[in-house]
């Protein structure tokens, strides 16, 4: 399904253009192309903030991201900071936010590269937004298969929200669940289990069951579970997310989609086929309603299916859902066994 850019995006994007637009008193010379940049870019910032986890508002967020690209070599060459004010870095991370989950990594990495290097410079290491664009810089690293570079990072940010606010702040569980993902992505499994069953203790204590962080850490948990192979155990926290996962954000939802997915994912490895396939076959098409065809998701569940109907012994069925579409990578999206990535949470 495509989704209309939000009007306000609309309005601003115009705007943004009518002040750049040539004209005979146009930004000719340094000091006119910063009053025109610092007008751009207070424009943008006021724009009301969207959720970038939410697939209705990619189509507004690509708009706001060319923007912003556009402008942040502008503000550069007129010499604006980019770290300048507050709402503007406030746009730019949930920018960065917005990448990650669109599954745009790769540009979100350079970006956040950028701002991590001006904003750490310009505010310090231990700023909350410096902190913000490590962390974004680190899960985008992470979505880009490169979790040896995102580990540092991750464990920087857990470190510096540990040392300004405690071990139980819910900032520093956040980072705890985003270090406990990289770790099992790394194949240090001991350590992220470690890691991950120490931070579901804090967040329960801290957060209560039903918090977006507890839920989170409790998925990483499960995670860990199914790689030293407790499939079982691993099914059974699956089963309990999905229900908290449901009441916390909606029936489609992708964080709801996705501890779905990481339930049909346990039942096939289980052995239990026909379900795998029902929960696959029930999920593809809300994936692809909420994200699109072309979103990982989507893709995954689709390959799911074709897996489940050959384990099934339904060969014909599994050719013709196959339908010469090219086979996917892992099956498994963001959230499932195995490739449990840092999400967003409202800061």
């Amino acid at each position: 399904m495509t989704h209309p850019v939000d009007p306000a995006v609309a309005r601003a994007h115009a705007h943004v253009l009518d002040l750049f637009r040539p004209s005979p008193a146009g930004p000719d010379e340094v000091s006119g192309l910063a009053e025109v940049c610092r007008a751009a870019r207070d424009r943008l910032a006021a724009i009301p903030a969207l959720d970038p986890l939410d697939p209705r508002t990619w189509n507004s967020y690509a708009v706001i991201t060319a923007d912003v690209q556009t402008l942040l070599g502008y503000l550069r060459e007129a010499g604006v900071p980019i770290s300048e004010p507050e709402r503007f870095r406030s746009l730019l991370i949930r920018v960065l936010y917005y990448l990650y989950e669109s599954e745009k990594a790769q540009t979100g990495v350079l970006l956040a590269e950028l701002l991590h290097r001006d904003w750490q410079a310009r505010l310090g290491e231990s700023h909350a937004d410096t902190l913000h664009a490590t962390a974004r810089l680190a899960a985008c690293l992470y979505a880009h298969g490169e979790p040896k570079r995102a580990r540092p990072l991750f464990e920087r940010v857990h470190q510096q929200q540990a040392g300004q606010f405690g071990d139980d702040d819910p900032a520093t569980l956040l980072a705890a669940c985003n270090l406990g993902a990289c770790l099992t992505e790394l194949g240090d499994h001991r350590a992220a289990f470690l890691l991950k069953e120490d931070t579901v203790r804090r967040c329960e204590r801290r957060l209560g069951k039903d918090h977006e962080t507890t839920i989170l850490a409790t998925q990483n948990l499960a995670g860990s579970l199914f790689g030293l192979g407790r499939h079982r155990d691993a099914l059974t926290l699956y089963r309990d997310i999905h229900q908290r996962q449901r009441r916390a954000s909606g029936e489609d939802s992708l964080l709801t989609l996705n501890a779905e997915a990481s339930i049909a994912i346990t039942l096939h490895k289980l052995g239990d086929y026909e379900a795998a396939y029902a929960a696959n076959a029930d999920l593809l098409p809300r994936f692809e309603r909420v994200a699109g065809k072309d979103h990982s998701g989507t893709k995954h569940t689709h390959a799911r299916l074709v897996r489940n109907l050959r384990a099934l012994g339904r060969y014909e069925e599994a050719d013709e859902v196959h339908g010469g579409i090219p086979k996917y990578g892992s099956p498994t999206p963001h959230g499932g066994p195995g490739a449990l990535a840092p999400r967003f949470r409202g800061d």
